[in-house]
């Protein structure tokens, strides 16, 4: 039996392990999970559950890791807090037994988590990203705001270091502040308003100013091995249409082909999510996660089981596991369940 550990990370944990044990009728993996709080969901289905101490960051959390591992015999490690600092440390692991799962190496994920580094550095020919302009200042801004609403219809920004979209903000030239509020729009700021915040700060972090996309979107949960794309489900979200949530397994052949450029491009590894949306010049390239989505196990519906086959060919090699065959022209969605998490 393979003892396995998901240290804390983001919520597709709990289905990840939920998918592995799902598929896992012979008992091969023996799943750990940790986490900092004790009502965290993937703690729920682990095989063995623990609490992280707070606060650990650094130095600090790779020794208590490397103790986790030992204590606990752990084979694999499926690293997501502090990616970045194990990622330097993995002969460290290995002298004690225990492989890593990671995305890429320490300088990919430092690179990919750094929007505008990743964007400054990436060749047109492996993707295409939407035109963006990084700007450190309210003159700066005036000037990117400018020269990109001379092209697009629309202009958006976001911060160069985010997670989950947030901080992203479609700029409006007509409606005030106040009437974004009374409409309950979320990802919309106005004009004036974001100018006269600039004004107050003579310089602030680094943002994105971006043409807007406001077509369809792509989330393409992924699975590799040093650079070969192994499996790709595209869920396609129709952007304009109202109603009932879903997502349709689309096969794009752009979108294909840059994932499959980008993963060799990086040389990434297990599991990952590649963001897409179309805009007035065709579909671009929004971002890469180093990690599962978050939709990861409506992606698995399509027949193949990521979570599982990403341990499966991590252990035992890619060349061991069968042909993904990714059954596409389904709509997919999602039902929330009511669970109790305390007796």
């Amino acid at each position: 039996m393979t003892r396995i550990w998901y240290n804390k990370s983001f919520s597709f944990v709990y289905a990840a392990i939920n998918l592995i044990k799902q598929q896992d009728n012979s008992q091969e993996f023996y799943l750990f999970a940790s986490h900092t709080q004790a009502h965290a969901r993937a703690l729920l289905v682990a095989d063995e559950a623990y609490i992280e101490p707070s606060g650990l960051t650094g130095q600090a959390y790779v020794e208590w890791c490397l103790a986790f591992c030992r204590q606990h015999s752990v084979d694999v490690f499926v690293v997501g807090k502090e990616a970045q600092t194990i990622a330097t440390h993995e002969q460290a692991f290995l002298a004690i037994g225990t492989r890593l799962l990671l995305v890429a190496d320490a300088k990919t994920l430092v690179l990919m988590e750094d929007k505008a580094q990743f964007a400054a550095q990436l060749p047109i020919e492996v993707a295409i990203l939407p035109e963006t302009i990084t700007v450190t200042t309210a003159s700066e801004f005036q000037q990117a705001y400018q020269t990109l609403r001379s092209v697009y219809r629309r202009v958006a920004v976001k911060p160069a270091i985010s997670v989950f979209g947030l901080g992203f903000r479609e700029i409006d030239e007509q409606r005030s502040c106040l009437q974004h509020i009374l409409k309950g729009d979320e990802y919309i700021i106005s004009l004036e308003e974001l100018q006269l915040a600039m004004s107050k700060q003579p310089t602030f972090g680094n943002l994105l100013v971006m043409e807007f996309l406001d077509g369809d979107e792509w989330s393409v949960d992924c699975l590799a091995d040093k650079g070969q794309l192994w499996a790709a489900v595209q869920r396609r979200k129709a952007m304009k249409e109202k109603g009932v949530p879903s997502q349709y397994i689309d096969n794009n052949p752009d979108v294909a082909l840059m994932c499959q450029r980008l993963t060799q491009h990086l040389n990434l590894s297990g599991q990952f999510n590649i963001q897409f949306r179309e805009g007035q010049n065709g579909i671009r390239l929004l971002e890469i996660n180093a990690r599962p989505s978050g939709g990861m196990a409506m992606a698995c519906l399509s027949g193949v089981n990521l979570p599982y086959m990403a341990l499966k060919g991590f252990i035992n090699g890619y060349e061991t596991l069968p042909t993904p065959q990714i059954k596409t022209g389904i709509y997919v969605g999602e039902v929330s369940t009511a669970i109790v998490i305390t007796h």
